[in-house]
């Protein structure tokens, strides 16, 4: 998702580029036949297109994100630039249009019908909409395009019909942009089509494409009839054309590289989450043979005194703090359990650690074990107790890794962690959207961490989505004392805090590019000049 956010943000900037470069192509051409002729109601045309460019520049600066909508840099100023910039040059726009009287077919009568207060009385109904900055966007492109029109069908001056089609375009990409003000419904079909590069936002910055297209077509039409004009935007667009490509380059390799960071310090994060739970198994280990020592519980053993057996094992848990304490005899009959004293006389002899230890090995596992709403997971340690030389029976202690044990973690570190019984999510700091209930129960059914952690028992970090929110995540596998994987350990990092900090470096790129490229017309135009020059 991130590598896809970042290229369609590149996407915006270089299409609203594209779109204000051939914007000024246009004013350039009105420039270059104005100074010939120096007509004053032309000047109004004239800054209206030059400030519409300059809307679309920094209209490339206000990316988007998906999890929320920020504009880079200057933010709200960069944004009221921007209203205030198009409003403006739409408005000159349309004022130079009607200042400029219609040139009449000489084949079409217009008895008693005025044109010019027509076209007025239409201006005026698009400024008069009342829609408030960006809602009056589509109707000023509009009322441009259908001024335009208007002099291409009913007036002699054909050549304007592309122009006029562009503008409708724009017009169009302009009120699928109005889609931003429904992103806050709670209709979940309605904000997947409205979203941040949903498809509503391709289709605005597809009809800005096309609108280029046809009104860049329209513009070199004009520069091949003159050879300085067209040396200066030749020069422009290629400079253009090296920033958006530097720029689209430097910004994917910057992300990439943040990526590969945030992953690499998450896989760190896990293997120190893992020595925890390896530091933890040691506690619980050396937990075991101390009680396994204490002389209070050797003697009761050998007397199968139950009483104090239960009486020791209920205290030693206490004191030790663990979630249980269990006493069992040489056959593995349970003889005493500190966390429920009544439930005595079942056998464990089938218990993987407490085997081990009625082997006379002292051994920790991870341990997961069916519950009600999802599988358990434990960390346990069994000890032999010896007496006189010879094993006499076991002691088996552990803790149970919980809700409350990764809330410990990530007050630590701060980040995301879970713990997974085999594939089903046993404990996790993650919660929904009532900040209340944890994500418990729910399997991971990502095909690649599955085969990667679960199947082959090896560590995977890399881009997830979890409960429909991306997630840069760590993997690791943990195994039981056979040496079997039952389960997995989870560390992970919103991709959105991943974004917030390539932002503050996309800005900068961003808006040195942005300046670069318009003070670069400066010496295309004096180099433009001296060629031309040359030639003469």
């Amino acid at each position: 998702m991130m590598i896809n956010q970042f290229f369609l943000a590149n996407v915006h900037f270089a299409v609203s580029f594209l779109v204000a470069l051939v914007i000024f192509a246009i004013w350039w051409l009105y420039y270059d036949a104005w100074f010939k002729e120096r007509q004053w109601k032309e000047v109004p045309r004239l800054i209206g297109l030059l400030l519409i460019a300059a809307s679309y520049v920094l209209q490339a600066r206000l990316v988007e994100s998906v999890t929320v909508e920020t504009a880079l840099a200057s933010g709200q100023i960069t944004s009221w630039l921007l209203v205030i910039t198009r409003l403006l040059g739409y408005g000159l726009l349309l004022t130079g249009l009607l200042a400029k009287p219609l040139q009449q077919a000489p084949t079409k009568k217009y008895a008693g019908f005025n044109e010019r207060s027509d076209q007025k009385l239409s201006a005026v109904a698009a400024f008069g909409t009342g829609a408030p900055w960006g809602l009056a966007f589509p109707f000023l492109a509009g009322a441009v395009a259908w001024l335009y029109w208007r002099r291409a069908t009913r007036g002699m001056e054909r050549h304007l019909k592309p122009i006029a089609i562009g503008f409708f375009i724009i017009a169009f990409a302009d009120l699928a942009a109005l889609a931003r003000l429904l992103r806050n419904t709670s209709n979940v079909s309605i904000h997947q089509l409205v979203a941040p590069f949903g498809p509503l936002w391709l289709l605005e910055h597809a009809a800005l494409l096309i609108a280029a297209v046809v009104l860049g077509r329209w513009v070199w039409r004009y520069l091949l009839k003159r050879f300085d004009s067209q040396i200066f935007i030749i020069l422009t667009t290629t400079v253009l054309a090296v920033f958006m490509i530097t720029t689209t380059v430097f910004t994917g390799l910057l992300l990439r590289s943040l990526q590969a960071e945030a992953l690499a310090r998450l896989d760190t994060d896990a293997k120190v989450l893992d020595y925890t739970l390896d530091s933890l198994k040691d506690a619980t280990l050396s937990d075991a043979e101390v009680v396994a020592q204490n002389q209070q519980v050797q003697t009761a053993v050998v007397a199968e005194d139950i009483d104090e057996l239960a009486k020791l094992a209920q205290s030693l848990l206490l004191t030790k703090q663990r979630r249980f304490l269990v006493i069992t005899g040489i056959d593995g009959q349970v003889l005493a359990r500190g966390e429920d004293t009544e439930r005595i006389g079942d056998s464990l002899s089938e218990d993987p650690t407490v085997k081990r230890a009625l082997n006379e090995e002292a051994t920790s596992s991870v341990v997961v074990q069916d519950g009600p709403l999802s599988p358990r997971v434990t960390i346990q340690s069994a000890t032999p107790i010896k007496h006189a030389g010879r094993t006499i029976g076991t002691v088996l202690t552990g803790t149970v890794v919980d809700n409350a044990f990764v809330d410990g973690l990530k007050r630590t570190t701060g980040l995301e962690a879970a713990i997974y019984g085999g594939n089903v999510l046993s404990a996790t700091t993650l919660v929904a959207a009532d900040n209340r209930s944890r994500w418990v129960g729910v399997t991971e059914e990502d095909p690649t961490v599955v085969a990667q952690v679960l199947e082959q028992g090896n560590n995977y970090s890399g881009a997830v989505e979890l409960f429909n929110t991306p997630y840069f995540a760590a993997y690791l596998p943990l195994k039981d004392v056979t040496g079997q994987t039952v389960g997995m350990l989870f560390v992970g990092r919103p991709q959105l805090t991943v974004l917030k900090t390539a932002n503050r470096s996309v800005e900068l790129t961003f808006f040195v590019a942005a300046l670069l490229m318009v003070l670069s017309i400066i010496p295309s135009y004096l180099i433009a000049r001296y060629i031309s020059y040359q030639v003469r």
